[in-house]
């Protein structure tokens, strides 16, 4: 039986503009503040309050900028002002998932919306990479179900498992949804 091998996506190394760093930076803090005044807690037992707790958000942010600028997405990025359950950072359906190493996988959450279109970005010593995305559904395999850190199990998805990022932007460029599996 012949069996196709997959390479591993190479991921893109990404660089924002001035201007597009000003803004991931200014929703940062924005997020920021808006988390402080509603008593927020960090996610994932993260930070709360302070630097730690800003850095955060900037990431979140800059990921988000990174991943709107390579898709040509620019003008979408940033328009929800409080973060929902289920919500989407850009249109169609990308939830961009951003992580402090280059060596994380990408993390899908168990309630993730199937149809979820899941991006994983790091951003490490300045350095933004691109990897790959996979559908939310296609994420929630049993050997990627983990728990590291405690009372919060999650799906985490090797980077090989990803699909190329120039296929999802094939597929915006032509207006089509991405599937699940390309042929």
């Amino acid at each position: 039986m012949y069996q196709k091998l997959l390479a591993m996506p190479r991921h893109i190394v990404w660089q924002l503009s001035p201007s597009e760093k000003s803004l991931a930076i200014i929703e940062g803090e924005r997020r920021q503040e808006m988390n402080a005044q509603q008593g927020k807690i960090g996610r994932d037992r993260g930070p709360t309050k302070g630097r730690d707790a800003l850095r955060v958000h900037v990431l979140g942010a800059g990921g988000e900028m990174a991943v709107a600028s390579y898709l040509g997405l620019k003008e979408f990025v940033f328009k929800e002002k409080e973060a929902k359950r289920g919500s989407y950072d850009l249109p169609p359906d990308i939830d961009v998932k951003t992580r402090a190493k280059h060596y994380y996988d990408l993390a899908c959450f168990l309630d993730e919306s199937p149809e979820k279109t899941l991006v994983l970005v790091t951003i490490e010593h300045q350095e933004i990479r691109l990897h790959g995305w996979i559908k939310a559904g296609q994420a929630k395999q049993p050997q990627w179900r983990k728990s590291y850190v405690s009372g919060r199990v999650s799906y985490f998805v090797p980077k090989e498992a990803l699909h190329p990022m120039e296929e999802l932007k094939q597929c915006l460029d032509a207006q089509i949804l991405p599937s699940t599996h390309f042929a």
